[in-house]
C-alpha cells in the first residue's frame, strides 16, 4: 500500500515537472522536494489530490485589479483558450447572478460570463481568476494529475464596502439584500449554493484561496476615518466569508496598497488595516500580496520606486499590468503545490432544523403554522401549504429548537413569493443556547450570551446569514409590528456535529 502511494506521489512530481517545462516562463515554480514527500498522515490539508473526490475552489472577489482592467489579453492562444475549458469550472451568469438563488450551476470556464460582478473587456483580461484558470488547464492537458479546479469569481470596479461610500457601497455588507448588485449578500449566497452543489454531486470542496482586491474606494473617499475602523469594515466583509466555508485554514489573499492616486493619509490607514490583518497571531488565514516584491517570469523585480507614477507595475497609476497580475498567480499556485496546501476541506452540512419542533407569537387566527418553516419544502406559496404565519403582532416572532447546542455555519431564510414580501423586511435572526420563549425584547438585546444579527432590509427569495457560533435554538424576529411569514428556515450545522437531538 505504502509502495502504491509512494509510486502515485512520483508520478505527479514527474508531471507537475512536464508541465512546468510547457509553460514556459513560469521556471520560479518549480515544485520543491515536499510535493513528491508522503504528508502526515493526520494532515488532510497536505494529502494530495483524490481525483473522484476532491474539488479545488479558487475565490477571486473585489475591483477593477480583480478584473484584470490593466491587462486586456492579446495571446491568440490564450483568447482561444477563453472560449471554453475541459479541466476548469465556473458559475456562468445566466441562472445563477440571480438575487435570492437557491441553488447555483457550474459549467465549463469560460472567461467572458462567469464573473457575477461587472465584467470589463468581456473578461477577456489577465485577472487572478482567468490568469489561474488557464495555468490550471494546460497543467492538466500537459499530464498533471488535477482535478477540475471550481472558480467563484465576482468583481465590480471602483466599489467600496461601507455605507459612506455613497454610490461606490456595492460591498458594503448591509446593503439592500434584493438588488442584484448588492455584492456581499451575492458572494455569501452563491458560496453556499455552489459548495452545496458540489457536495450533492459527492464532490468533497477543497478551498485553495479567497482573493480580495480592493481598497482604493476605502482611500479615495474617507479621508478621515482610522486604521482601526477600516480594518474592522475588511472583517465585516471577509469575515462572513470565512463562516460561509466553515472558518477553514484557506488562506486569504489581500493586497498591500501601492498605488499613490489617493491621499496618503486615507492610504496609510488601509495599508496599516491590510497590515494589520496579515500580522495577527496564528493561526492567520490573511496573507498580503504586495506587488514591491514582484518579478518577472525569468526574475527580474518589476519595482521601480523611482519610475513616475507607475513604478513599473501599474499601466497607468493604479491599474496592474499582465505581469504583476501573472505573480499573483505564482503566489496561489506555491500555495498549493510548493507549500503543499492543497485546499482546506469544506466539511458538508445539514439542516438541523428539518423537522425540528417550532413556535411564533401568536398563531394565525387559531392555527399554529409554525411548523411549516421547517418542513423542508421551500415553496412561498401560501396556499401550498408550507409557508408559516403568525397574527399580527409588534415583533412578531418564529422559533425553533434545534434539541442540542449545534456550531451553526450559516441560516438560509427563505421568503414568500406570492404575496407580502416586503413584511419580512427588517427582523433580527437570534440564535441562543437557551429558550427565548417569555422573554421581552430588551431582556434578549441586552444578554450578551444571545447572538443578534439585523437584517435591514428585505428579504429576497433566500437570504444567507452567516452565522458562525454555537446555538440550541434559533428565532426570526420582525424589529417592527407586522405579521411574519416564512417558507423555511435552514440551519446549517456541519454533518459531524448534527446528532440526533430531543
Amino acid at each position: 500500500m505504502a509502495g502504491r502511494r509512494t509510486r502515485s506521489l512520483d508520478r505527479l512530481a514527474v508531471s507537475f515537472v512536464a508541465v512546468l517545462t510547457l509553460l514556459a516562463g513560469f521556471a520560479a515554480l518549480s515544485p520543491t522536494p515536499s510535493v513528491a514527500s508522503t504528508p502526515p498522515a493526520d494532515d488532510p490539508t497536505r494529502a494530495p489530490y483524490d481525483l473522484a473526490l476532491d474539488a479545488p475552489v479558487l475565490i477571486v472577489l473585489g475591483q477593477s485589479n480583480a478584473l484584470g482592467w490593466g491587462a486586456p489579453m492579446s495571446n491568440s492562444a490564450d483568447l482561444a483558450q477563453c472560449a471554453s475549458f475541459s479541466h476548469v469550472k465556473g458559475l456562468n451568469r445566466q441562472g445563477n447572478r440571480t438575487v435570492g438563488a437557491t441553488q447555483a450551476t457550474w459549467t465549463p470556464y469560460t472567461c467572458t460570463g462567469t464573473n457575477l460582478g461587472a465584467e470589463f473587456n468581456n473578461g477577456l483580461s489577465y485577472s487572478v481568476a482567468s490568469a489561474t484558470a488557464l495555468r490550471w488547464e494546460r497543467a492538466v492537458n500537459a499530464g498533471t494529475a488535477l482535478p477540475d479546479l471550481h472558480v467563484i469569481y465576482i468583481g465590480w470596479g471602483g466599489q467600496g464596502i461601507q455605507e459612506t461610500d455613497g454610490a461606490l457601497d456595492r460591498w458594503w455588507p448591509d446593503r439592500d439584500p434584493t438588488k442584484i448588485d448588492s455584492l456581499h449578500q451575492l458572494t455569501l449566497n452563491t458560496i453556499g449554493n455552489s459548495l452545496r452543489a458540489l457536495q450533492e454531486a459527492g464532490k468533497r470542496p477543497r478551498i485553495i484561496g479567497i482573493h480580495w482586491n480592493q481598497w482604493e474606494t476605502e482611500a479615495g473617499l474617507n479621508t478621515t476615518i482610522s486604521a482601526s475602523h477600516v480594518q474592522q469594515a475588511f472583517l465585516n466583509v471577509l469575515e462572513p466569508l470565512r463562516t460561509m466555508i466553515g472558518g477553514t485554514s484557506a488562506p486569504v489573499f489581500l493586497y498591500r496598497p501601492r498605488a499613490t492616486n489617493a491621499q496618503p493619509a486615507p492610504t496609510q490607514h488601509v495599508v496599516d488595516a491590510l497590515t494589520g490583518l496579515a500580522d495577527r497571531p496564528a493561526p492567520n488565514s490573511y496573507r498580503l500580496l504586495d506587488a514591491a516584491d514582484a518579478t518577472s517570469a525569468t526574475g527580474t523585480p518589476l519595482y521601480q520606486p523611482s519610475a513616475p507614477s507607475n513604478y513599473g507595475i501599474f499601466i497607468d497609476t493604479v491599474h496592474y499590468s499582465r505581469a504583476v497580475q501573472e505573480w499573483f498567480v505564482d503566489q496561489q499556485w506555491k500555495t498549493v503545490f510548493t507549500e503543499g496546501l492543497y485546499g482546506a476541506p469544506v466539511e458538508t452540512t445539514v439542516n438541523a432544523a428539518l423537522g425540528r419542533p417550532a413556535t411564533q407569537s401568536s398563531p394565525w387566527h387559531t392555527v399554529n403554522l409554525a411548523p411549516r418553516a421547517v418542513d423542508g419544502n421551500t415553496n412561498g406559496v401560501y396556499a401550498a401549504g408550507s409557508t408559516s404565519h403568525t397574527s399580527r403582532n409588534q415583533r412578531a416572532w418564529w422559533q425553533t429548537d434545534l434539541g442540542a447546542q449545534r456550531p451553526i455555519r450559516s441560516v438560509e431564510v427563505f421568503n414568500r413569493t406570492d404575496c407580502c414580501v416586503d413584511r419580512l423586511t427588517d427582523f433580527h435572526l437570534v440564535v441562543s443556547a437557551t429558550d427565548l420563549t417569555g422573554r421581552s425584547w430588551a431582556d434578549i438585546e441586552a444578554d450578551p450570551a444571545v447572538k443578534r444579527i439585523r437584517i435591514k432590509g428585505t428579504s429576497p427569495q433566500k437570504l444567507t446569514i452567516p452565522v458562525g457560533t454555537d446555538g440550541r435554538f434559533v428565532r426570526v424576529q420582525l424589529a417592527g409590528t407586522n405579521y411574519l411569514s416564512l417558507a423555511e428556515v435552514r440551519v446549517n450545522v456541519p454533518a459531524s456535529a448534527a446528532g440526533t437531538g430531543s
